[in-house]
């Protein structure tokens, strides 16, 4: 009866841009979202190791305490921070075509202290000194990673099928 007046565009090129665009969009949230583990697991390092709680000579246990919790928070903001800026710039290059490095920045430190801590949990393996805290820690860094590294590939497939797109335009 009555057509559309706009093209449909679901030849391959079009499909595989909307494709990646949802992908980053997804691994940017669950970066994000990987983020709120973080936060639990500060908490885990703060009150389940406190044999490493780092104790001067003469300082008060709720000094060192306090002092170890300032120094875990900044991590905490840290890590936070990096997840954020890679959800906003990810979901910005997605709404409005625009390549941001960033966020791929942000998300190549993460995903190279996703990978050593991967290592040192394979070294912990290795040496039978390992307890159940460790196999969370690797299960968390290992999904982190995967996130990581499947955003960075439909990140730079989003921008050369978007490049290709712009060439036939």
């Amino acid at each position: 009866m009555h057509g559309s007046l706009v093209e449909a565009r679901n030849d391959g090129p079009h499909v595989d841009e909307r494709r990646y665009a949802y992908l980053l969009k997804l691994t940017s949230t669950g970066t994000f979202v990987m983020g709120i583990w973080n936060v639990i697991k500060i908490f885990m390092d703060m009150f389940i190791d406190t044999e490493d709680i780092f104790l001067p000579e003469g300082v008060p246990i709720a000094i060192s305490v306090v002092i170890d919790a300032i120094i875990m928070g900044f991590f905490f903001i840290l890590a936070i921070a990096f997840r954020y800026l890679i959800w906003k710039g990810a979901g910005k290059e997605v709404s409005d075509g625009k390549e941001r490095y960033g966020y791929i920045v942000c998300a190549i430190v993460l995903m190279i202290y996703g990978v050593y801590a991967i290592v040192s949990f394979i070294r912990s393996l290795v040496n039978n000194d390992f307890t159940g805290y460790d196999i969370t820690k690797f299960v968390f860094d290992l999904t982190s990673t995967i996130f990581l590294s499947e955003l960075l590939y439909s990140a730079f497939k989003l921008r050369k099928v978007r490049k290709k797109i712009a060439e036939r335009a």
